[in-house]
């Protein structure tokens, strides 16, 4: 099993090597796109502001919860001469943490976004698509195997859809 999702990433990183620069952006910067979506939306008075504060609460607790499990778990980053960035801090690689992060801040922003009726579906949409690139973007620096980004999208949502849920 590990030697496919090896290829699986290697093919994906030739697949995604045209767009590199954004990818380089992507993983070093997404997450901070969400709090500057909230930020102009908060401009907008789109939704309110205490349900973008409690947003915070599972978002942080499922990149908690992500790095715990990342120790774990143990499992080493794809070796770092393939990397393209230089993390700062080199943790375990499995899940992904900014998969599982960018994923509970999507469906965070989706559910506050849900309550505002003349929102368009378009914007969610994109929110998500933002969360998925901002995943993919850690294979294709190489820093992340595809499982790691999978395992980490599912993360995301379960703890974000147990705290929705109220357990």
């Amino acid at each position: 099993m590990q030697n496919l999702d090896e290829k699986l990433t290697a093919h994906l990183r030739r697949v995604g090597k045209p767009l590199l620069p954004l990818w380089i952006v992507l993983a070093s910067y997404g997450m901070w796109g969400f709090p500057l979506i909230i930020v102009v939306l908060m401009c907008f008075g789109i939704g309110n502001p205490f349900a973008w504060l409690v947003l915070c609460i599972p978002v942080m607790m499922t990149q908690f919860l992500a790095l715990g499990v990342q120790k774990l778990i143990g499992r080493p980053r794809p070796p770092s001469v393939d990397a393209i960035i230089h993390m700062w801090c080199r943790t375990p690689s499995f899940p992904s943490a900014h998969s599982a992060g960018s994923m509970a801040f999507a469906m965070m922003m989706s559910t506050v976004l849900v309550e505002q009726s003349n929102f368009s579906s378009l914007w969610m949409i994109g929110i998500f698509l933002f969360a998925f690139s901002i995943g993919i973007s850690r294979i294709m620096v190489g820093v992340h195997y595809l499982s790691d980004v999978v395992v980490g999208f599912l993360f995301g949502i379960v703890v974000t859809g147990l705290f929705l849920s109220g357990v």
